[in-house]
């Protein structure tokens, strides 16, 4: 009885220790690495539309986003803005990798972009919304911002951009983000020779190559829970298609990849992961794709087990 008693006490031990043991790994927080080093610069130049759309033309930018710098007002609103009674600049916030675009690179583009001469305008853009400025974060930035803007200044009869530190950023409203973009006729005080300068400053990133990748169920499934977005290409026949698939994938079947893809699939570098149910017909078709030069593809594999919900 006694030995009973002993073992019954060693199991829930155990079993209390295994318990403990598993609720510890599932709280522990994951390590990340740590992100990339990025610069942030601040750059207001008129209607902040076409100084967005400069910016992130700029190999190396990662984002540019148009707001409201400094001002009195907190999370101010369009139409209060622009009455110019707010003090608020259009300011467009950009990150960018110094390993590709260094921020004196920036401030020549941005330099070359404005009139520095006239106060409160730029184009036919006229208040104190659309005074020029450069504003910055830390002092190291805004030592060479001041030395830069100094340089600059020696070589115009008048100057009145402003330069100083950033004391607020509100982002504007969402139809003031990539308003270029979505309306390719709008009204730009910028130029096209503003753009093609944009294109061309900072390092360009190398090219991708097109080579053979492959990618497992599960680390394609980590991906795009992770935010990826690719192109899913099944190479099956059509009834094959019909009969189940990921959803969102597209139907290009092996024997007319090769056509239907140079149709179907004009960007080249755009993510592609493509499957079949036999890993050697994905394995044939990936390769008739990099031949092809497709530079952001992975071989899927055979799929026979679904590792997704299958339409």
């Amino acid at each position: 009885m006694k030995m009973f008693l002993a073992f019954v006490l060693v199991m829930v031990i155990a079993l209390g220790a295994f318990f403990a043991l598993k609720n510890m790994r599932q709280s522990a927080a994951p390590v990340e690495e740590a992100p990339a080093q990025t610069g942030t610069v601040y750059f207001a130049g008129g209607c902040f539309w076409g100084v967005e759309h400069m910016m992130s033309l700029v190999p190396g930018v990662l984002s540019a986003r148009s707001g409201y710098a400094n001002g009195t007002l907190e999370n101010p609103a369009y139409e209060a803005v622009k009455t110019g009674a707010t003090g608020h600049r259009e300011t467009v916030e950009v990150t960018y990798d110094p390993d590709l675009v260094s921020l004196e690179e920036l401030v020549a583009l941005f330099f070359s972009s404005i009139d520095p001469t006239v106060e409160n305008r730029q184009g036919n853009d006229v208040g104190s919304q659309y005074q020029t400025g450069i504003y910055y974060r830390s002092q190291e930035d805004g030592q060479l911002i001041r030395r830069l803007a100094q340089a600059e200044r020696a070589r115009h009869p008048a100057f009145y951009v402003e330069i100083g530190s950033l004391t607020s950023f509100w982002q504007a409203e969402d139809y003031h983000q990539d308003y270029l973009i979505k309306n390719p006729g709008g009204y730009c005080h910028l130029t096209q020779d503003d753009f093609d300068r944009a294109r061309a400053t900072g390092k360009q990133p190398a090219p991708r190559k097109a080579e053979y990748r492959a990618i497992s169920p599960a680390q394609a499934r980590e991906a795009m829970d992770a935010g990826a977005a690719p192109i899913l290409v099944d190479v099956r026949e059509p009834y094959e298609f019909a009969a189940g698939r990921i959803p969102g994938a597209v139907n290009l079947p092996l024997a007319s990849l090769v056509s239907l893809a140079q149709e179907q699939l004009p960007d080249k570098d755009a993510l592609i992961y493509l499957y079949c149910r036999s890993g050697a017909r994905s394995r044939t078709g990936a390769l008739q794709l990099i031949k092809l030069g497709y530079t952001n593809l992975y071989d899927l594999g055979g799929i026979i087990s679904w590792p997704y919900e299958v339409e």
